[in-house]
């Protein structure tokens, strides 16, 4: 297949740049012609490998790009066109309906609603939706997308790869005993405060926060047995330094790739049920869930674990392998694959 991933709209490097990344990999890998369009410049830009068509939108009326699309389109017979980020639903849509382009396609990144009107607009411009979680799919549905045209196909990531043994780092940051890290933006919607919350019933710095944001310098002031280290260049050897790694999210997640890395190096995962998440922790297999903000219930679950480290290590393995058997790049390109063709043969 001939496959374009729109990505004009894609000016920094966050998740949906990562997914990007490793889809366009996991496809070529698979014999396909992949094309992106990105921002010339941009680190989407400089770390795919793909062929790439620069463009650079900035609003999602960008109407001023419509020529740019438009060439692209009739330049290339694309088999398949899918859009990733909001601002790039409407200017690329449009050009591809001019040219005759079929199979466009709208990937949904995140469980929120659509209104109406929205629904209304994107039905018509898009032919199919694949949604990157079962919760996606029902927020979908739920917003009045018929469920007949949409797909579920999750993600993958490589393994993380660290470069030093984990007690070596462990002595490094000063790291004694059970310890559980959070990884990830420092705000309310994180649920950053349920970690500290559940702190204050655990031995003191069980609790590893790493990441930056803006509610961090208020929470180093109010106090407590939590470990802030800051934003980290190296998150494998952080991660693979905690016996656990906790997803306290009151925000809900679609398919959040800090579970699938804890997976893939072997931790086991504290989640909230949110969104995706228990679509990814199997309950008492790879992970524990627990309700938003129930602090005492993570500390509970934090306090059998710490007593039970083969339990917790027998949990991290059962990832991993999920890892291995579900969510690595080929999985996910052999997934999103499926999905084109089904809506080809359609």
């Amino acid at each position: 297949m001939k496959i374009l991933q729109v990505g004009s709209a894609l000016h920094d490097w966050g998740g949906i740049e990562r997914y990007l990344c490793y889809l366009t990999d996991g496809l070529s890998e698979r014999g396909h012609e992949v094309w992106a369009t990105v921002p010339p410049g941009s680190p989407l830009d400089k770390r795919l490998a793909c062929n790439k068509a620069h463009i650079s939108l900035k609003r999602q009326f960008q109407f001023s790009l419509l020529p740019a699309y438009l060439r692209l389109f009739r330049r290339h017979k694309f088999d398949v066109v899918n859009v990733h980020f909001s601002p790039d639903y409407i200017v690329p849509a449009i050009a591809a309906r001019l040219a005759g382009q079929r199979n466009m396609v709208l990937t949904r990144h995140v469980v929120l609603y659509w209104k109406p009107a929205k629904v209304r607009r994107y039905t018509r411009l898009f032919d199919h939706f694949i949604g990157v979680s079962d919760a996606v799919k029902f927020r979908l549905v739920d917003s009045g997308v018929p469920a007949n045209r949409i797909t579920v196909a999750k993600a993958g990531c490589p393994a993380l790869e660290t470069s030093l043994p984990d007690d070596g780092v462990r002595a490094q940051m000063a790291i004694p005993g059970f310890s559980v890290g959070f990884f990830g933006r420092v705000v309310d919607d994180k649920g950053v405060r349920t970690l500290v919350e559940a702190s204050r019933l655990l031995r003191p710095e069980t609790m590893h926060v790493f990441g930056d944001g803006p509610l961090l310098a208020e929470l180093k002031r109010e106090g407590s047995p939590v470990r802030y280290h800051g934003r980290i260049e190296d998150v494998a050897n952080a991660m693979n330094a905690m016996d656990a790694v906790v997803i306290p999210s009151l925000w809900e997640e679609a398919f959040p790739y800090s579970a699938l890395e804890a997976m893939s190096l072997g931790k086991p995962i504290l989640a909230t049920k949110s969104g995706g998440l228990p679509e990814m922790v199997q309950e008492g297999v790879n992970g524990h869930l627990f309700e938003k903000r129930d602090s005492a219930r993570l500390a509970e679950i934090i306090t059998e674990l710490a007593s039970s480290p083969d339990r917790a290590r027998q949990m991290g393995q059962a990832g991993k392998e999920l890892h291995r058997s579900t969510y690595t790049i080929a999985h996910m390109a052999e997934r999103m694959e499926a999905a084109y063709e089904g809506f080809i043969s359609n």
